[in-house]
């Protein structure tokens, strides 16, 4: 021990500071470590390891919501030893290979066939006008029976990444790369708009963020990274967003939106913001991405339904798939019950009509000039909204609406934030690898009916208390209520 009235030395102080961070640390590290072995013992994280493999998420969400609940209430938590531990979960999960989910396998096969020349929209997998390309990935490329669902900026993606190296891990590392740099641009706008920097946890730290990038190497990350970019560039203060720069927020918010479509849902609170020129080069950029590709692969938007052509995936994807969903299946349980014909369709058309009045109140909403977090808490919205609303929510579908959690409560709220604006979502975040269990039997694939109850039911409740105590309080309904309808 140190003399009385001897100051201790800073290594000392900071060590004793954060000897809590230090220990949740080095337990997620350790749960991480236990999925690594678990992968390189077994061979996979899914079917009969799938017990296993949410045991070691579990322990790793509990550091990470011990951490959380340190950092409001005891911290400050040193940022250097949150990025350190951050960067060396997602390093060690680089030592498995994708087995959650095998989509990694058809990036590999897209980017293999657009490397020697030819459209992944034009025929399906296993076509034999393909068969010159044959390799032994092409044998695990899920829904064989179709041509790729990505749309082009997701193919460049495929296309440069396999150029550098063909091989899982190679996406993996791209993945952790983009979702890296998405949380540097989230620790800009953190600043920016005067939150608390701990908040970079609720995306840096979450454990579904990191399992689906750096195990699961899903192209998210790419959309999730653009999607932020195009944000930083809308709302840097006069670097970008004004001028003959102006044009650059729009134009990546284009590429995001031909990676996946989902961050056309920021359109409505960008519109008041861009105007109609920004509205313009949005499209402008989203035509010069799919017109090349719907020449060269077949548009998919007449004839049989047979997930061909550039839209063709998509339609089969729209049209059939569910799984994992809130609102939507109850919404199909309740309308068969009627005996109401084709509840599936009427469900999608009132999810679809729900999530659509939810995008025009937030657009009359960000008509009014607010501050930057204001702003950034409405970005949140849509894609709450939407989870709450889609008929398929697989895991990792999550993590666009993880990286605006950040934004979610007010300047000045205290720790009383984390319960009443982001716990439904954090909820949702946790017990949503339960999904996983569907695939317990590789052989007979089955959604679990427990398994929808104990995801849904708590994120319900827990959306109504955080409205209620809104309403309570005699202010707005934070965003986590109002998106629930």
């Amino acid at each position: 021990m140190p003399e009385p009235g001897r100051a201790l030395p800073p290594i000392s102080v900071t060590l004793r500071r954060q000897a809590v961070p230090l220990a949740l640390s080095a337990a997620s590290l350790a749960a991480y470590g236990a999925l690594a072995w678990l992968h390189l013992a077994r061979g996979t994280l899914r079917g009969p390891v799938t017990p296993q493999t949410l045991v070691c998420y579990a322990a790793a969400f509990a550091a990470f919501l011990g951490l959380l609940v340190w950092a409001e209430k005891r911290g400050p938590v040193s940022m250097p030893l949150v990025w350190m531990a951050a960067v060396a979960f997602r390093v060690v999960l680089l030592a498995t290979t994708p087995t959650l989910s095998d989509d990694v396998y058809r990036y590999l096969w897209d980017g293999h066939v657009a490397v020697h020349g030819l459209s992944p929209y034009r025929d399906a997998v296993a076509a034999p006008a393909l068969d010159f390309l044959d390799t032994p990935l092409r044998a695990r490329v899920n829904h064989p029976e179709m041509a790729s669902p990505y749309l082009p900026a997701a193919q460049v993606l495929f296309a440069a990444v396999t150029v550098l190296s063909p091989h899982p891990v190679a996406f993996q590392a791209a993945m952790v790369l983009l979702d890296l740099a998405t949380a540097l641009l989230l620790a800009g706008l953190l600043a920016w708009a005067a939150l608390p920097r701990r908040r970079l946890l609720l995306y840096l730290w979450h454990p579904l963020v990191i399992v689906e990038s750096a195990h699961g190497a899903h192209v998210d990350a790419w959309m999730v990274f653009l999607t932020m970019l195009a944000v930083w560039l809308a709302l840097a203060p006069g670097r970008f967003s004004h001028g003959r720069r102006s044009w650059l927020a729009p134009a990546v918010l284009a590429a995001a939106t031909m990676t996946k479509p989902l961050p056309l849902l920021l359109v409505p609170v960008f519109l008041p913001r861009w105007r109609w020129r920004g509205l313009a080069v949005l499209v402008g950029a989203m035509i010069l991405f799919l017109l090349p590709a719907g020449l060269a692969g077949g548009w998919g938007l007449a004839g049989p339904l047979d997930g061909r052509g550039l839209f063709g995936a998509l339609q089969v994807y729209g049209r059939y798939w569910t799984f994992n969903s809130g609102v939507y299946d109850g919404l199909v349980r309740l309308l068969s019950a009627l005996d109401f014909p084709a509840p599936d369709l009427w469900a999608r058309g009132l999810t679809a009509a729900s999530l659509l009045a939810v995008l025009i109140a937030v657009w009359r909403k960000s008509r009014v000039r607010t501050a930057p977090q204001p702003f950034l808490r409405l970005l949140a919205v849509p894609f709450m909204a939407w989870v709450l609303l889609t008929p398929t929510l697989h895991p990792w579908y999550l993590v666009i609406l993880l990286a605006f959690l950040p934004f979610v409560a007010p300047p000045g709220a205290g720790s009383a934030w984390l319960w009443l604006d982001v716990a439904p979502w954090l909820y949702l975040s946790a017990a949503i690898v339960l999904s996983y269990l569907s695939y317990l039997d590789p052989a007979h694939f089955r959604e679990l009916d427990w398994v929808r109850a104990v995801e849904w039911w708590p994120t319900y409740g827990l959306l109504l208390v955080g409205c209620w105590a809104a309403r309570r309080k005699g202010s707005p309904a934070a965003p986590s209520a109002s998106s629930s309808g």
